[in-house]
């Protein structure tokens, strides 16, 4: 492998991982910690200089990753306003009980 086939590499993961959060399903999460993780090892494997032919590989890493941080920020949103719309329907259907009491319904006849 030459010096920037790791840069390369950390590129490659960067566009795999921009690629499953664009196209967000749950259970695909498996697959950004396996990415995570690979990322991790390869990230300690390297030397504390690159060389100055991982320039263009970790740039185009550092692009795709500042797409990867607006696409998680966005789904987080997203995900937040969903959950607040579950949490105001289930307050809502909350409020509707406590208005209906439930009286066992029994007369002095017998």
């Amino acid at each position: 492998m030459s010096d920037v086939g790791p840069y390369e590499q950390l590129a490659e993961l960067a566009e795999r991982e921009l690629a499953i959060v664009s196209a967000f399903a749950l259970e695909r999460l498996g697959e950004l910690v396996a990415i995570d993780q690979q990322r991790s090892r390869l990230v300690a494997s390297l030397p504390e200089r690159p060389p100055a032919e991982a320039r263009m590989p970790l740039a185009r890493a550092a692009a795709l990753q500042r797409r990867t941080t607006a696409a998680l920020t966005q789904l987080l949103a997203q995900l937040g306003h969903e959950l607040g719309e579950v949490d105001r329907g289930r307050r809502a259907a909350a409020g509707y009980a406590l208005q209906a009491p439930v009286r066992p319904v029994l007369d002095r006849a017998g």
